[in-house]
């Protein structure tokens, strides 16, 4: 008897209760969102299974993805989470396997078949001077069309393929067509990861406007370079240089990404005990045990310079308690309060006397829920002798506030003034430099 599909939650419960976390930021209704979709995951892992990595692993990095999407999800844009989610889940679960940078194995069957479509596409290719069909590789290898959409797929999920496939062996003839760029009748057969898509989407747009006229209608509209040329009013080379050009500048801007990715890979599996919720606390603040000043300085400015690179927002907050007489015993408990109000990934330190730092990889103005969340956390789980402990937050997000770590240091520095001018109890986000205007935005903890 079949297994019965998995029902997903009703559309607008799950929309509802996102809408409540965002407004309340209870974390048990983010637990309950993501308790009812951890199918995703398991869906997502199965999904990925036999490339070398364990299921558990799958299962971790799809759920970290998951966290990612309820945290990101926008219910007025009109997409269903479930769909959203499983984009982030699968990305991440992606992201995980390319950085890894591991070689499958495939049985010599599989590597037979995959050169045979390969030769099998070419070579048709040039016969009918167009991108074949699936059903016509099959036939000329012999096997159905559906094992090749799978064998396709299957190759896919276990590597990444170059832009160097859209070139010829001969630089100065007209490229080839890329043997996984496949006509097929149904338009919606193929989708990208919603990252991978933004990330197409800002590399086609520093492209020339005559490069990615010659891209889009080359490997969206399928047309050959001798249509292109007759449809731009171009010669056929200036048609085939434009094509090459624009297929090495993407080319150069995946290896940019990936390199990115790389970094951060690495830098997130390095030892986060000193800013993170990792359970090992490194000793570089000895009564907070969060990262030093020196340290947080020094991770803006690594922070600054990846965003440098990609279109990507941070930000920098600084907290202080209002009570300029606080116990030092308090520093200690606060400090806990903070690591258990933010993400692994993000960075909290402790910088002179009671003041502290945050910084915020990849969030903009959602900071200024987080910055909420925490002055209202503080005052409502804090005590201090006879009363309740308050604290000020000034918030500065790159590249609207600063574009290095002094400038957005010191943006954040301004406004953490001005919530205690203010009266305290409440975060202020700093005014902009682009347009040098706005003034700094209050929120009443």
């Amino acid at each position: 008897m079949a297994k019965a599909k998995r029902k997903a939650p009703d559309r607008s419960k799950v929309d509802a209760l996102i809408r409540d976390y965002r407004r309340t930021a209870d974390t048990t209704l983010r637990d309950r969102i993501i308790g009812q979709h951890l199918y995703l995951v398991q869906t997502a892992a199965r999904k990925f299974a036999g490339l070398g990595e364990s299921h558990e692993d799958l299962l971790q990095e799809g759920a970290m993805g998951l966290v990612n999407a309820v945290e990101l999800y926008d219910a007025d844009r009109g997409v269903q989470f479930s769909t959203y989610a499983t984009h982030l889940v699968e990305g991440q679960i992606r992201h995980y396997l390319r950085d890894r940078g591991k070689l499958i194995k495939q049985p010599a069957w599989v590597q037979e078949l995959t050169a045979k479509i390969t030769k099998a596409t070419e070579a048709l290719t040039q016969e009918l001077n167009r991108p074949p069909t699936l059903a016509e590789i099959a036939e000329r290898v012999d096997t159905t069309a559906d094992n090749i959409r799978r064998m396709l797929e299957a190759r896919e999920r276990s590597k990444v393929a170059s832009l160097d496939a859209a070139r010829g062996d001969d630089d100065d003839q007209n490229p080839a067509i890329d043997p996984e760029k496949l006509r097929t009748d149904d338009s919606d057969a193929v989708h990208l990861p919603i990252e991978d898509r933004i990330f197409l989407r800002d590399a086609m747009s520093r492209l020339k406007t005559l490069e990615r006229k010659v891209v889009h209608h080359f490997y969206y509209l399928d047309l050959n370079q001798t249509e292109i040329a007759r449809k731009l009013g171009i010669s056929v080379n200036y048609a085939s240089y434009l094509l090459r050009g624009a297929v090495a500048k993407l080319k150069r801007a995946f290896e940019q990404e990936q390199a990115a990715q790389r970094e951060a890979e690495e830098q997130r599996r390095e030892p986060l005990g000193a800013y993170s919720l990792s359970l090992r606390p490194a000793p570089s603040d000895p009564l907070t045990r969060l990262a030093t000043q020196g340290h947080f300085v020094e991770r803006i400015a690594q922070e600054t310079e990846r965003a440098s690179r990609y279109p990507q927002q941070f930000s920098v907050l600084l907290l202080e308690p209002d009570d300029p007489d606080l116990d030092h015993d308090t520093l200690p408990a606060l400090a806990r309060l903070l690591r258990t109000n933010v993400r692994s990934i993000d960075l909290v330190a402790r910088l002179t006397g009671p003041r502290f730092g945050l910084l915020l990889p990849h969030t903009g103005r959602e900071a200024c829920v987080l910055a909420e969340r925490i002055v209202r956390t503080v005052h409502t789980r804090l005590q201090v002798p006879d009363k309740a402990l308050t604290v000020s937050t000034g918030l500065a997000i790159y590249p609207t506030n600063g574009r290095n770590a002094d400038d957005l240091i010191s943006a954040a520095e301004d406004a953490l003034s001005e919530a205690h001018c203010q009266g305290g109890n409440c975060y202020v986000r700093a005014k902009s430099i682009a347009r040098g205007k706005g003034e700094p935005q209050a929120a009443p903890g």
